[in-house]
């Protein structure tokens, strides 16, 4: 029954060893450089996370910069959903957008910010770059999806004059839906490495980000604090990433 179990979790038990070797390199690095102020030890910086999770102010920074995430994610969302499905449908309207994707695409996401800053008040700005970063994938998630649809249905939907409302909802959902939680997964994690940097930048108050920068300015005692923060970001991502992940695979199994 063990050596069953064993054989079916083969990849996460291989996963699970890669971390815990990595964090033995870590203080093993960290022990013989022997200056926590350029690598402090794993067992510190947890040390330090949990004295942040005793303290108030934590929560009410985890939380505003979980809110920012969210709020552009879901922009993001409704705007790449409901534009992928026109551009995926219509050529002149993927043709009027295309520029503007493509410059959302390459532009270096530190002058975005440094730009919209001139815009917009700092408790802003982080959720507009996120937005930024998450709109251009899950519209050419969206939009590539109903482009590659199978042209016989395609002309089917044509031949029976079947109504684009309907064809969007029989056709095309059920091809996009699992293409686009696989998308949703990556761009979730994109987002929050965004959402923080930018909060760097614009010193936005209440934030994962202004507080990695305060730890930063400590040079000889803040390194610790610096990587404990870091630490909360990527718990947030992988635990959104998860619960993505799961959400992905009961869709994929319904429309299957």
């Amino acid at each position: 029954m063990i050596i069953k179990a064993l054989k079916n979790n083969k990849y996460s038990l291989i996963s699970l060893a890669s971390v815990v070797v990595f964090l033995a390199v870590w203080e093993l690095v960290s022990f013989l450089i022997g200056k926590p102020y350029l690598l402090p030890r794993f067992t510190e910086v947890m040390s330090e996370f949990f004295v942040l999770l005793g303290k108030k102010d934590f929560y009410i920074v985890t939380l505003s910069t979980l809110g920012r995430v969210l709020l552009g994610f879901v922009i993001s969302l409704v705007l790449g959903v409901g534009l992928g499905i026109l551009g995926g449908i219509s050529k002149t309207v993927r043709a009027i957008l295309a520029p503007f994707i493509s410059f959302l695409r390459t532009t270096p996401t530190m002058a975005l910010t440094l730009v919209i800053m001139v815009w917009l008040r700092n408790k802003y700005t982080p959720i507009l770059i996120g937005l930024i970063m998450v709109f251009p994938i899950i519209y050419r998630t969206i939009s590539d999806s109903i482009i590659n649809v199978d042209g016989k249905l395609k002309e089917m939907t044509k031949l029976y004059g079947i109504s684009n409302k309907n064809a969007v909802k029989f056709m095309y959902i059920p091809e996009v839906v699992p293409v686009l939680f696989g998308s949703l997964v990556t761009a979730f994690g994109m987002n929050i490495k965004a959402v923080v940097s930018a909060e760097i930048l614009a010193y936005t108050a209440d934030s994962i980000g202004l507080r990695m920068f305060i730890a930063k300015q400590d040079f000889f005692g803040g390194t610790a604090t610096l990587f404990a923060w870091v630490l909360t970001a990527i718990i947030i991502s992988v635990v959104f990433e998860l619960l993505l992940g799961l959400i992905q695979k009961r869709i994929s199994k319904k429309w299957n």
